[in-house]
């Protein structure tokens, strides 16, 4: 891993970013709706732990290439935790509608996001949002969740977004960036990326983008890995914005 002080951001032009655990603290939400889910519809009314289901879910979708990853894992769910009386689309939609309400009202963004945002905007680099999250989320972020609007709209300021609608892989394949470079017709080396999973890094790596890890405590299981692929590595988007402001483009 390298120094951030050695990064090089005048031969940037594109920064791209991952949403879920990177702009936003919002990867806990689902192992609580996870948990209630299991709790309620498990035969033996079970309440697993909050780590393991996330251990367990992290392990399944990094084994999900292609598809529907909502509706994969839903069935994964059925069948790990023997759920009665629902069908795996019928779990997809009530799993969606729990996670709709909380993302319109809860989520916010990771600390200095906006600001690392709006700065990197202020100073001309082109960005793109390229995350495995849905069109859906997308749109509740930008029109019914006010602690983010306040901040920024996400359609106003990202000049391109991806979701898991525009790929067919889902990462570690490098589709989703692949795509976005043939739209720039940009280089590697004039991209970065933010990512704070171990997927979402070696994704980047895949694609032979250098990448950024912002810190997210639901990536520690994967964290000597992530710190083994990782090019950079901050705690908070302040480090980054430090740097931007200390050599502006």
């Amino acid at each position: 891993m390298k120094k951030l002080e050695e990064l090089n951001l005048r031969e940037k032009r594109y920064i791209i970013f991952d949403m879920d655990g990177t702009l936003i603290d919002s990867v806990g939400i689902w192992n609580l709706i996870d948990q209630r889910l299991i709790k309620k519809y498990s035969k033996e009314k079970i309440e697993v732990n909050l780590e393991v289901i996330q251990a367990k879910r992290d392990k399944f979708l990094h084994t999900i290439k292609i598809g529907d990853t909502y509706l994969e894992y839903s069935k994964y769910l059925i069948k790990k935790y023997n759920l009665i009386a629902i069908d795996e689309v019928t779990l997809t939609k009530l799993r969606d509608n729990m996670v709709t309400n909380i993302l319109a009202k809860e989520i916010d963004f990771k600390p200095n996001a906006a600001k690392l945002i709006l700065k990197l905007k202020q100073l001309g680099y082109t960005l793109a949002l390229a995350s495995m999250t849905t069109r859906k989320q997308i749109q509740v972020y930008t029109s019914f969740n006010q602690k983010m609007l306040n901040q920024l709209n996400i359609k106003d300021t990202f000049d391109l977004i991806y979701t898991s609608e525009d790929v067919k892989n889902k990462k570690p394949d490098p589709e989703i960036f692949m795509k976005l470079m043939a739209y720039y017709h940009a280089l590697p080396s004039e991209c970065l990326i933010f990512e704070d999973s171990y997927t979402g890094v070696l994704a980047s790596k895949n694609a032979q983008i250098e990448v950024v890890n912002i810190y997210d405590k639901y990536a520690d299981l994967d964290r000597d890995k992530i710190n083994e692929l990782t090019d950079y590595s901050i705690k908070d988007y302040s480090e980054f914005l430090n740097l931007v402001l200390k050599f502006p483009k």
